[in-house]
């Protein structure tokens, strides 16, 4: 089970009422995990391009890899 921490994010109006939009048209259950699963992929997409650069590899080539990695050290 995951600890959740809760913190405070200041957002422009207009991110917050498109958040609700996706929440209504039932794409997320609500607005923190709409939040949790960008969050979630932007740390992703980052530890990837990082990844890649450092290792002078192409990103496909890591995605399983990191992905691995990913939910071993970050998400569990």
């Amino acid at each position: 089970m995951f600890v959740m921490k809760l913190i405070s994010v200041n957002l422009p109006e207009s991110y917050l009422r498109v958040l609700e939009m996706l929440v209504l048209q039932g794409n997320f259950p609500n607005r923190s995990e709409a939040i949790r699963v960008a969050i979630r992929d932007l740390i992703k997409t980052e530890f990837l391009i990082e990844e890649s650069v450092n290792r002078n590899i192409a990103p496909s080539l890591l995605d399983s890899e990191v992905e691995n990695e990913i939910q071993e050290n970050l998400l569990i």
